[in-house]
């Protein structure tokens, strides 16, 4: 009888699955933390502070007074996101351990994938997508140094989106509902808070926060629940607005 040669048997590595981060369960943290966003951005409870005596008299102008005002709010939701999802959040960097090429692709290819989106939906309905909120950081780009617009609107605004829009809407309601549920009811509330109290002129105005919502609600799901990758995707996405709004739209001749 013909025996078969001995192979050495070599060990199987086994496939590394992507590790699902759990965002835990809803806390009185995170309500204290939504009810509050609620007052003072939705329901305009930052203006109050506007009427503390002498507070707009210290700034040159009303656009550095309203800086000022969103400085003071997102310093503070910063704070009080971190104490509710700090941990959570930190750990989930670990997400790059799993097709770290694909992700660390994905940062830059992620803001390009919406822009070229938003840029061909313009196309087919004959406007160009844009808002009233990007007039108003134009605006404020002559009043505010570009380092201070960073520091506020590249990273404490994304964390604190994020961590109501998905770490909360998508993480942690996904215990109760389907998370492609929840990721709808996030992309329309992302998409919904950037027009309060300024209302939609038209419906191309909200193109980019939907495109922009999508994008990273699909990265967030994607990457195992990583509120950490979603929240370096916004960072990308605003730093490169603000770099342009500074940078190269004073560049272009006046009218375009």
């Amino acid at each position: 009888m013909h025996q078969l040669p001995d192979y050495p048997n070599y060990p199987v590595v086994p496939r590394r699955r992507q590790r699902v981060f759990d965002a835990g369960r809803f806390t009185r943290g995170d309500l204290f933390t939504v009810l509050a966003y609620i007052v003072f951005f939705v329901l305009g409870g930052a203006s109050l502070i506007g009427l503390i005596p002498g507070y707009i008299g210290a700034f040159e102008t009303e656009q550095q007074a309203l800086f000022g005002i969103n400085l003071i709010l997102y310093v503070s939701f910063f704070v009080l996101a971190m104490i509710q999802c700090g941990p959570q959040f930190f750990d989930s960097f670990k997400t790059m351990r799993y097709y770290p090429w694909a992700k660390w692709l994905m940062l830059p290819g992620g803001w390009i994938i919406t822009i070229f989106s938003t840029a061909i939906v313009s196309l087919f309905v004959g406007q160009m997508a844009t808002s009233e909120n990007q007039a108003m950081l134009e605006e404020m780009s002559n009043a505010v140094p570009l380092p201070v617009m960073l520091v506020v609107t590249a990273l404490f605004g994304p964390f604190v989106e994020e961590y109501l829009f998905r770490h909360l809407l998508i993480g942690k309601l996904s215990r109760k509902l389907n998370v492609w549920v929840c990721a709808v009811i996030s992309v329309v509330a992302f998409a919904s808070i950037h027009f309060v109290g300024s209302g939609i002129g038209n419906w191309t105005e909200i193109l980019p926060y939907i495109m922009l919502g999508v994008m990273m609600s699909v990265a967030y799901i994607l990457s195992g629940k990583s509120m950490a990758y979603s929240y370096m995707l916004h960072v990308i996405n605003n730093a490169i607005a603000l770099l342009m709004v500074y940078l190269v739209y004073p560049l272009l001749p006046q009218g375009i």
